[in-house]
């Protein structure tokens, strides 16, 4: 039975400028054969949450065109704490994009609506959620929810902190 959700964006998230440049400077390579490798420290970080709370992840980020089963596999390979259980739909549409109207430069809240899809048909029995994500394109009934990211960082333990909250309300 689902409660607690994470809905989880991966770059800026765990893949941060810091680590890319922690490897570049050290000369070791800053890929695998999933992509880019992920900030120790901002999966520290992840485990805290997943330990203080017990929620299961939903991928949000942009490698979930991958397709669940090859976010559980890196997830497995790399010995990521959690659970995945799902990844949000492709709701922002090329049709949608090409009908909006950029004189007024506001674009839909594509990752926040995607959320809100998977939430309205997948969603029945979660209680709590919290949304990781360096971009802030949510909708406003998600702002309770959300945490902004450092890309440059990725999870805080201030971070940390504020999702545990979250999912305890």
């Amino acid at each position: 039975m689902m409660s607690k959700i994470i809905f989880l964006d991966i770059d800026g998230v765990l893949n941060t400028e810091r680590q890319h440049d922690r490897c570049v400077d050290e000369g070791v390579a800053y890929a695998d054969n999933f992509g880019y490798a992920f900030d120790p420290i901002a999966v520290i970080n992840l485990k805290k949450i997943i330990d203080d709370t017990g929620a299961d992840i939903v991928i949000s980020s942009s490698w979930k065109f991958w397709g669940l089963s090859t976010m559980q596999k890196l997830w497995a390979s790399r010995d990521l704490p959690g659970r995945i259980i799902d990844v949000t739909p492709n709701t922002v549409s090329d049709e949608l994009l090409l009908e909006i109207d950029l004189s007024y430069m506001e674009l839909p809240a594509g990752k926040g609506s995607e959320i809100k899809e998977w939430l309205d048909t997948k969603g029945s029995e979660v209680t709590h959620y919290a949304i990781l994500d360096d971009v802030p394109d949510m909708l406003s009934e998600q702002e309770s929810h959300f945490v902004q990211i450092d890309p440059r960082v990725g999870i805080t333990e201030e971070d940390a902190q504020k999702v545990t909250e979250i999912l305890a309300k």
